[in-house]
């Protein structure tokens, strides 16, 4: 079988395999796009081996196709911006990546990785290899399901929070600035697995008969999410939503609350402000423009929602990563 160096390279195998300028420095390694795309980069940080962390921006002219090839197990991890980007492997339908953070379990198989040309593409990724999360845990003298194999139960639900939003952003803003120590990227790591593995266990808490939902309405319930997750700050009416969950209003907010644990309302409130925490990278948006983006008329509610889900504010957010 062909196999690619992503496991000692990360994002340098796609890098290598395309023609990409490299250059390093310590730990970080920067990849230019080459003329023949419009512009942009990727920089990634490997502090350890099987452990890589990436943050990505620009605009491809053709079509990118890349396919990852490795015996070892691992998980992608990816929270993107802008873009669009896809995986596909045998067997399995393929997989858009919405604006959201998002997981990839690589299990051995062949992972091709697409992204389509004309557009900006933005997003912060992991790539963590089994090998690593079993030496973090022995290193560490910790037992936690966080493993490739734990990782199977892990729902979109489950990975994308507000709280791992933010440690994505914390990850992204240090890679981009250096603005981490080494040990950080390990330990943010650790965390981001660790959150994902507690969100399923509050979930598997035992929940009340009339919370439970058919395993038909379940699949119903996830073409909604997915369609507000797809472009948070368009959100379809409720007429529409019911409409595709083939529900009446009522039952609609009781199952999806039985299903993810919050109201209808509340997760499109995280939806969009998870979406607003990213456009705070934009210099050239304001917070009054940024609100408005959201639907906030008021910036003063606009902040106040956006403390209420990621307990600061957005002004605070900015200052804190020197934006």
């Amino acid at each position: 079988m062909q196999h690619t160096n992503d496991y000692a390279l990360g994002w340098g195998a796609m890098a290598e395999h395309l023609g990409f300028k490299t250059s390093k420095n310590g730990i970080y390694s920067y990849y230019d796009i080459p003329d023949i795309w419009d512009n942009g980069w990727i920089t990634q940080v490997t502090p350890v081996e099987g452990l890589h962390v990436a943050s990505a921006w620009f605009t491809a002219k053709e079509q990118i196709e890349y396919t990852m090839h490795t015996e070892k197990p691992c998980l992608w991890v990816f929270c993107v911006d802008n873009g669009s980007l896809s995986f596909t492997r045998q067997g399995v339908p393929s997989r858009q990546l919405s604006p959201s953070t998002q997981l990839i379990i690589c299990n051995g198989k062949p992972l091709r990785l697409n992204i389509t040309p004309g557009e900006p593409v933005c997003f912060t990724s992991l790539l963590i290899f089994d090998s690593w999360i079993e030496t973090f845990l022995q290193a560490n003298n910790i037992t936690y399901p966080i493993r490739v194999s734990d990782a199977r139960q892990w729902l979109p639900q489950h990975v994308d929070t507000p709280i791992v939003m933010l440690v994505m952003e914390q990850l992204r803003w240090g890679v981009r600035g250096n603005r981490l120590p080494q040990p950080a990227y390990l330990w943010k790591t650790g965390e981001l697995l660790c959150l994902f593995a507690h969100a399923l266990s509050q979930e598997n808490r035992i929940k009340p008969r009339r919370h439970y939902v058919t395993w038909e309405n379940e699949q119903k319930l996830h073409r909604v999410r997915e369609l507000i997750d797809k472009d948070p700050l368009n959100t379809p009416s409720t007429e529409t939503l019911c409409q595709l969950a083939e529900m009446g209003e009522s039952k609609l907010r009781i199952a999806f609350k039985g299903l993810y644990g919050k109201p209808l309302y509340a997760y499109i409130r995280e939806a969009v402000m998870k979406r607003a925490m990213q456009l705070l990278a934009y210099d050239e948006l304001s917070i009054k423009n940024i609100a408005t983006l959201c639907g906030y008329e008021n910036p003063a509610k606009f902040t106040a929602a956006f403390k209420a889900v990621h307990e600061i504010t957005p002004s605070a957010f900015r200052r804190g990563f020197g934006l």
